[in-house]
């Protein structure tokens, strides 16, 4: 099962196909330009009939290139607002907003997803039947 940040490095990489996307910290750092994506923190409200609703809140950091930052972080924050607004045949992406930090040269994309969940039961299914076929009547 593909999870959820699997399908947002997926969509960015969709947007950015020549860009290095990253899910986990990096102990050497990361490369620029690069993105790096992480999960905030994600509400769940319970129900009826074992329905969740969920609220996943992210982030994406983009690194801008050294050479020309503030150029590069406005070209790449025009294409995440133009093109980063779902996460196609699942869900849609909320609540973006972004910050720009000239001092690191770091753009923030900050959104939440929204998800409505129902508990999957694991009850074991018939696996084959029998049937019993009369033979013909006879008068």
């Amino acid at each position: 099962m593909i999870t959820l940040t699997e399908r947002i490095a997926n969509k960015l990489a969709s947007i950015f196909p020549d860009s290095t996307i990253y899910t986990e910290n990096q102990s050497s750092g990361f490369e620029v330009p690069s993105f790096y994506i992480s999960k905030i923190m994600v509400n769940s409200k319970p129900e009826l009939f074992d329905v969740q609703n969920r609220k996943y809140s992210y982030q994406i950091v983009y690194f801008a290139n050294p050479e020309a930052p503030n150029t590069d972080m406005e070209r790449v924050e025009g294409l995440l607002l133009d093109n980063f607004c779902s996460l196609e045949e699942y869900a849609t992406i909320r609540r973006r907003e972004t910050r720009v930090d000239t001092q690191n040269e770091t753009l923030t994309l900050s959104f939440e997803v929204w998800i409505r969940m129902h508990k999957i039961e694991n009850i074991v299914m018939q696996r084959k039947a029998d049937i019993n076929a009369k033979g013909k009547d006879k008068n």
